[in-house]
């Protein structure tokens, strides 16, 4: 296939930089089972010159699970890193891409981690992730 002038994000790799998993040893099962309680979050570095971007996404299941009676809870956070392939275009205007690259990466972490830790797996179903972030900033902005 024959790639057309312009400029093309690519995406070098990623990290996972931090995992937290926590068991609530206090936990009871509810005959109705829990609701998936999760939240994302992303955080955008850009390089001077524009053509590099790391992304940080970082996501909370099951936030203060003692508090709320949930199994555990865990926290994760993975690093992209992202580049510019030749052309006049700011990575900038990619943001929202390589938050949705990295997205399926950090579901698959947080089944497969949480698989091996002999609980039910945990499956953060498909979802526009930017959208999602978009109305949470929204929403936050309103309760100021």
């Amino acid at each position: 296939m024959e790639q057309k002038n312009g400029s093309f994000l690519k995406f070098r790799k990623y990290i996972v930089k931090e995992i937290h998993y926590r068991t609530n040893e206090t936990y009871k099962p509810d005959k109705e089972g829990i609701s998936l309680d999760f939240d994302f979050n992303a955080h955008t570095y850009f390089s001077e010159d524009n053509q590099k971007m790391e992304v940080e996404l970082e996501t909370d299941i099951f936030k203060n699970a003692e508090e709320k009676n949930y199994p555990f809870e865990m926290s994760a956070s993975i690093k992209g890193f992202f580049y510019m392939e030749k052309g006049d275009a700011k990575i900038r205007d990619f943001e929202a891409n390589a938050i949705a690259i990295l997205f399926p990466y950090m579901r698959a972490i947080i089944s497969t981690y949480t698989a091996n830790a002999n609980v039910a797996p945990v499956i953060i179903p498909p979802m526009n992730i930017n959208a999602y972030l978009k109305e949470k900033h929204r929403e936050e902005n309103k309760q100021v």
